[in-house]
Order: C-alpha cells, then sequence, then structure tokens
C-alpha cells in the first residue's frame, strides 16, 4: 500500500499547510524545505500518515521535531497506538556539543540531551514512518517521554 504523508510546517519564511508527500522523493524534498526554514521555526514541524491509526477522526499518532541544521542534528516526538505514551529519540551516547533542541518550540521546553541524532538519521525515521503507515521508526532508538 502507499501511504500518504502530511507535513506541518509553520516558519517565519514558509507557512505551507500542509506539505503532502506520497513518494520517496517527495518526502525528501519536504524534509528538505522544513531544514531550509529550521532557524525560523514558529512552531515544531509535524507529520503524520493520512491512512494511518485514528483517534476520533484525528491523527492518532504522530511525529514531531526540531533541526538545528548548523550542528546537523535533530530530535524527534513520537505518539502511537501501540505504546503507553510518548517517546522522543534516544542517543547514546549523547553528542558532544549538541545544542538545546525543543520538543516545544512556543514554551522552549527542551528534549532530553541524549535525544540529538544526526539529519541522515532523522530523514531516516521520516521515510520509515512513511513507509510503515505511521508506526514508530525502528531505525533509530527510543525512551518514554512525559509528554507530546
Amino acid at each position: 500500500m502507499t501511504f500518504t504523508l502530511e507535513l506541518y510546517l509553520q516558519s517565519e519564511v514558509e507557512d505551507v499547510l500542509p506539505m503532502t508527500a506520497r513518494t520517496a522523493e517527495e518526502v525528501d524534498t519536504a524534509i528538505d524545505r522544513i531544514i531550509a526554514a529550521a532557524a525560523t521555526f514558529n512552531h515544531n514541524p509535524t507529520a503524520y500518515v493520512v491512512e494511518g491509526p485514528k483517534w476520533n477522526d484525528m491523527p492518532g499518532h504522530g511525529l514531531k521535531f526540531d533541526i538545528n541544521p548548523d550542528a546537523k542534528v535533530a530530535a524527534l516526538a513520537y505518539f502511537g497506538p501501540d505504546f503507553d505514551g510518548p517517546s522522543v529519540t534516544l542517543s547514546e551516547p549523547a553528542p558532544e556539543g549538541a545544542p538545546t533542541l525543543y520538543r516545544d518550540i512556543d514554551s522552549a521546553t527542551p528534549f532530553p540531551t541524549n535525544s540529538a541524532i544526526t539529519l541522515d538519521q532523522l530523514r531516516a525515521a521520516v521515510h520509515e514512518f512513511h513507509q510503515r503507515g505511521g508506526a514508530r521508526p525502528e531505525c533509530v532508538n527510543w525512551q518514554p517521554a512525559d509528554s507530546w
């Protein structure tokens, strides 16, 4: 089955809601646009699969992320039906000197310091999330989170 990925981005330079991706090339294009706008995020970019799990007609799964393209790192948060609560990426050991990444940009709530992953890992995780219909990517490690 082919899945449709919707990515939401609100930034000072681009406000395209949503970006729709059905192919690997379209996913890459959307990720590139999000990385290019990273310094001007107003809210965390989010993604969900249109055909994925639902809860009361709303997406019952999702990815949320923050990116620092200068440091070449990102962090992901996930929620979905197969887990008791939200989770965030886990990088052990944590990258040295990784900048603070925010789980919630609005409230300046940071990801744990050991959540930073490479941009290549981010790209692989978003592709896997798309290909698996909204399931939590297995190409990165995860740790429990106290909130989405």
